[in-house]
């Protein structure tokens, strides 16, 4: 109780920080970053447009925070970013709901755990497209349009420690994390003379129900 009651104190409010910004948040319909992101940018001020793969989770999540926020600041649409179409649905969105974007936080990604021995083809295609592609399709699209509107912008692409630590049984995640870290500074000199600032973020394991779940059944 002593623990929850210092947290609760030391959460900083917003401070309007992103008024009259839109920004677009992918994998955002969870417990994780992408859903504390999403609920940060709205705290701030921002408009915000989420995109998840689970269509019935990012419905949900969309009606909390419009119930929240207000109905006028929050959309959001089922996004697989392993999909070009979707992809650009997304980012589709929130121009017919914004007029245009700001800030753009590509969250998605897929884990896993197998040794490079035991790993299949399929198991490392899968998370290289969702981490390191589906990252380079929504980088894209966002650059395409933050360039058209000429008004410059924030792009940032959530990586990991793993993209510069080993661990067993994380090659094709770390590979892909380390693939972001790369995409990024080669996307951040394209950008910049565009007034556009891409960058990275590279978190530890970031615990929330889910996770503790799914990392509590393996343990065990």
């Amino acid at each position: 109780m002593v623990e929850a009651d210092r947290t609760a104190e030391s959460y900083v409010a917003g401070h309007g920080l992103l008024d009259g910004r839109t920004a677009v948040v992918t994998a955002a319909a969870g417990a994780g970053i992408g859903g504390a992101t999403a609920r940060r940018f709205l705290e701030e001020g921002a408009r915000v447009v989420i995109g998840d793969v689970h269509a019935r989770r990012t419905k949900e999540t969309v009606g909390r925070l419009a119930e929240e926020f207000g109905a006028g600041r929050v959309h959001g649409t089922s996004c697989d970013v392993t999909d070009e179409a979707q992809v650009a649905a997304l980012f589709d969105l929130a121009e017919q709901c914004h007029g245009g974007l700001d800030i753009v936080v590509n969250n998605a990604g897929l884990g896993g755990t197998a040794l490079l021995t035991d790993m299949t083809d399929e198991q490392w295609g899968t998370v290289v497209d969702t981490t390191l592609t589906g990252t380079f399709r929504c980088t894209r699209a966002a650059l395409r349009r933050l360039r058209a509107d000429g008004r410059g912008g924030i792009v940032v692409n959530n990586a990991s420690v793993l993209g510069w630590r080993a661990q067993a049984g994380q090659a094709h995640y770390a590979a892909a994390k380390a693939g972001v870290m790369a995409l990024t500074r080669c996307a951040a000199v394209e950008a910049a003379p565009h007034g556009i600032r891409v960058n990275a973020i590279a978190p530890s394991l970031a615990l929330h129900p889910h996770l503790a779940q799914v990392t509590s059944g393996m343990s065990s």
